[in-house]
């Protein structure tokens, strides 16, 4: 049992190793990193205009009252 959980620490440990150092080279990419600030953008640009529609949903509403 302990031996099985050695084994298993080990290869979380080698898989999160590698894990990091493909995020070391992305974030080394410059492409990449451009795609990245672009998604970011989007979805932040989506999130704002979707609160001024709500925004504006709601003032419409008071307004009519």
């Amino acid at each position: 049992m302990i031996v099985e959980q050695a084994e298993y620490s080990a290869k979380a440990e080698a898989l999160n190793s590698k894990k990091l150092e493909v995020l070391r080279q992305r974030i080394n990419d410059e492409n990449y990193l451009n795609a990245a600030i672009q998604r970011l953008a989007l979805v932040m640009s989506n999130e704002l205009m979707q609160l001024t529609k709500e925004g504006n949903r709601y003032e419409q509403r008071k307004r009519r009252k």
